[in-house]
C-alpha cells in the first residue's frame, strides 16, 4: 500500500495543510502547539524528534495494520536464501548436493537421458538438490566461487527454469579449467549443458553464467582463437560477439538435424561423434572460405 498525505490527514489532530507538507499535533508526546511535520516522504516532530515512514504513522494513528504486499519470487530465486540458511555457505551446498547425487544415481535421470557420464558428474562436482540440479562455478584454480542451477523437469515451470548464486564473482562457466590452459583454441557456446557436450567431445568450453555475462568483456581475457557456436536462431547474438573481438573470435553456424537447436540436441539425439564430425566439416568451410 503506497500511502500520501491524502490517507492520513484526517486522523490527525489540529493538521494545516502547506506547500508539500502539513503541521500537526505530535502523537507521539503531548503536544499543545502543533511540532509534527509531515509529508510523502514521512514525519519528524520538532520538539520530541520522532521521525519515521507515513505508513508508521498512518498505523500509530488510525489503529490500523498495513499488511506489506508480498513479493512474488520463482521457487529458482527463493532458493538461495533457504539454502544458505540450512547449509551455510555455497561449498557447502555443492558439497551436499553432489553427495546426493552420486549416492543415490537414480536423482540424475535427467542428466543420464542428455547422454551425461558418471565420470562427468564426478568431474564437474555436479549434484542435484531440492529438484534443481547443480553445477558449481570454479574459478581457474578449482575453487568453488558460485554454481548455476538448472530445474529438473520435475519442478520446472517457465518461471523456474535456471537460476545463478547472488554475487558470483567468476562470470563464465568452464568444464574444464585444465583443458583451457592447454588449449590452443576454445569454443565458446551458449550453455552449461552445451559447455559439457563440448567439453566431452574434446573441445575446450566456456560460456557464460548467464545469458549477460556471456559478452566480450569476460572473454577478453583470452588471447586465443576462439570459435563460436551459436544456438539455432542465436547467430546476431555471436556476430555482436564477433565484432568486439576481432581476429580471436569465428562463428560456426552448424547445420542442425532436424530435431536440434543447440549443441546439446546433437549429443543427445546423435552422438558425440555426430556433434564432432558436424564442427569439423564446418571448420573446414569457414578455412576455404577465408
Amino acid at each position: 500500500m503506497n500511502l500520501t498525505l491524502d490517507d492520513v490527514k484526517d486522523y490527525l489532530d489540529g493538521y494545516k495543510q502547506y506547500s508539500g507538507y502539513g503541521m500537526c499535533l505530535c502523537p507521539f508526546h503531548d503536544d499543545h502547539s502543533p511540532s509534527l511535520m509531515v509529508s510523502d516522504r514521512g514525519y519528524k516532530c520538532k520538539s520530541c524528534g520522532a521521525k519515521g515512514s507515513l505508513s508508521y504513522l498512518y498505523q500509530k494513528v488510525s489503529g490500523r495494520i498495513i499488511q506489506p504486499k508480498k513479493k512474488s519470487y520463482s521457487r529458482a530465486t527463493r532458493i538461495w536464501d533457504e539454502w544458505g540458511d540450512r547449509f551455510g555457505s555455497i561449498k557447502n551446498i555443492a558439497d551436499i548436493a553432489h553427495g546426493e547425487l552420486t549416492r543415490c544415481q537414480e536423482l540424475g535421470n535427467y542428466l543420464w537421458n542428455r547422454k551425461f557420464g558418471v565420470d562427468m558428474v564426478v568431474m564437474g562436482h555436479i549434484g542435484y538438490l531440492d529438484g534443481f540440479y547443480t553445477f558449481p562455478v570454479k574459478d581457474e584454480y578449482g575453487q568453488i566461487q558460485g554454481m548455476v542451477l538448472r530445474a529438473s523437469p520435475t519442478i520446472q515451470t517457465a518461471d523456474t527454469r535456471y537460476s545463478v548464486s547472488p554475487n558470483c564473482p567468476v562470470k563464465l562457466y568452464v568444464p574444464s579449467w585444465k583443458a583451457i590452459r592447454h588449449a590452443t583454441e576454445i569454443y565458446v557456446c551458449y550453455g552449461t549443458l552445451d559447455a559439457w557436450s563440448l567439453t566431452m567431445a574434446g573441445y575446450p568450453a566456456v560460456t557464460g553464467i548467464s545469458g549477460q555475462e556471456l559478452n566480450w568483456e569476460n572473454l577478453n581475457r583470452f588471447q586465443l582463437p576462439m570459435w563460436g557456436i551459436p544456438d539455432y536462431g542465436e547467430e546476431r547474438s555471436m556476430m555482436l560477439l564477433q565484432s568486439e573481438l576481432g581476429w580471436r573470435l569465428k562463428m560456426l553456424r552448424l547445420d542442425y538435424p532436424d530435431g536440434c537447436k543447440d549443441i546439446q540436441d546433437i549429443h543427445k539425439n546423435f552422438g558425440i561423434e555426430t556433434l564432432k564430425t558436424l564442427i569439423e566439416e564446418k571448420k573446414k568451410e569457414q578455412t576455404y572460405a577465408e
